[in-house]
């Protein structure tokens, strides 16, 4: 089980399904495997930024009924300064997290 944080998006970001908007303000991120990322990495076209690819590999939208959604790279790069800054601060959280888990499997 890979471990997540979810939090509230200041600005809610929209995902079209069956050619309908959905708006989604939950989202979720999730720790990923070094393959992963470096797939994310390899995924990044020309001009496009690095660690955007990387944080939408790890993120996904939660709507109102439940369905996730996978952000893409584009929703990020467009998406209000104030969500992103949103997702750094999942990021730490999950960073510290991570360390939590990586102390107490120490102590057994």
């Amino acid at each position: 089980m890979r471990l997540s944080v979810e939090g509230t998006l200041v600005v809610p970001m929209t995902v079209v399904v069956s050619d309908k908007a959905v708006k989604c303000k939950t989202i979720r991120l999730e720790d990923i495997s070094t393959g992963q990322m470096f797939e994310a990495r390899a995924n990044a076209k020309a001009g496009e930024y690095v660690v955007i690819n990387e944080l939408a590999s790890r993120a996904t939208l939660i709507d109102g009924k439940g369905v996730e959604h996978q952000v893409t790279y584009q929703m990020l790069h467009d998406t209000s300064a104030s969500n992103y800054r949103k997702l750094e601060e999942l990021d730490a959280e999950l960073q510290a997290k991570l360390n939590a888990e990586s102390l107490e499997s120490q102590s057994d």
